[in-house]
């Protein structure tokens, strides 16, 4: 009896919530914000969990952190029966470092975080973010409040332009030595089955087969062909000459395939 109570009592409470959540979407969705807690965010295309805590402290695991008056747009509001949560995209994007080489380079990244907030009953749902989310009519009204932390986009290196014209260079001369490497093991790989040879036919026999189930094989993109192993199929049953010759009729027809692939990814230099 206690279940079939506490279970309607919930299903009652859903029309309510969804009343809360569309009242809550209409005030909040789309609109230019300030947040007035803390956020974190590993900025990896996901709204990282910011549970809200008592005294208005936020606890986060995002590799990122950002101070309270953040600027952000609310993508969307979910009412839950115990919480509130807002999804909210950050304006201002952020510059992470990273090394290629010799070169210091700098992604953009965009942020996102999922703000989750306790609340008990349908009038605390319905007023919980007015202390924590302030929305303004738009983005130009929130650069100009006092409530922005000011927070803006660092700004790229002096000729940083340059030093991408530079790296492109030298990215394209590293992809053109990493080819030749490719092509030249090819070559080695496919020279050796030439000593191997055998006028055994049953070492014929599965060494032309060999070939032939490779000859339709898929071959990946470039930057796969560098990095790809290949395994051949082996013949059970068969005997072992049949074997050896399937599986070094594989490994030839394979790499001859992978050297005239290989040839198209040479990419210009300068």
């Amino acid at each position: 009896m206690h279940k079939l109570i506490w279970t309607l009592s919930f299903c009652l409470t859903l029309p309510l919530a969804a009343d809360v959540e569309d009242t809550l979407n209409g005030r909040f969705r789309g609109a230019f914000v300030v947040v007035e807690v803390p956020l974190a965010s590993d900025c990896a295309g996901i709204y990282n969990d910011n549970d809200l805590t008592i005294g208005g402290k936020t606890t986060g695991s995002g590799s990122h952190r950002f101070a309270a008056g953040e600027l952000a747009r609310v993508e969307r509001v979910d009412v839950k029966r115990n919480r509130v949560d807002v999804f909210l995209d950050l304006v201002e994007p952020i510059l992470v470092e990273r090394r290629d080489g010799p070169f210091t380079l700098y992604d953009e990244l965009e942020c996102k975080a999922q703000l989750k907030v306790p609340a008990k009953g349908e009038g605390e749902r319905a007023s919980v973010l007015d202390t924590l989310v302030t929305p303004f009519d738009d983005e130009r009204s929130v650069r100009g409040s006092k409530l922005w932390n000011g927070r803006v986009r660092a700004s790229y290196p002096k000729d940083y332009d340059e030093t991408l014209a530079e790296y492109q260079v030298w990215k394209a001369a590293q992809v053109n030595v990493a080819v030749q490497e490719r092509i030249d093991r090819a070559i080695e790989e496919a020279a050796r089955f030439q000593d191997q040879l055998r006028s055994n036919p049953e070492y014929l026999a599965g060494f032309a087969a060999g070939m032939e189930r490779v000859r339709s094989r898929y071959y990946a993109g470039c930057d796969g062909l560098l990095s790809e192993g290949f395994y051949p199929d082996s013949k059970s049953g068969e005997s072992g000459d049949y074997r050896r010759g399937y599986e070094d009729g594989q490994r030839l027809g394979y790499n001859l395939g992978l050297l005239r692939r290989l040839r198209g990814c040479f990419v210009p230099v300068g």
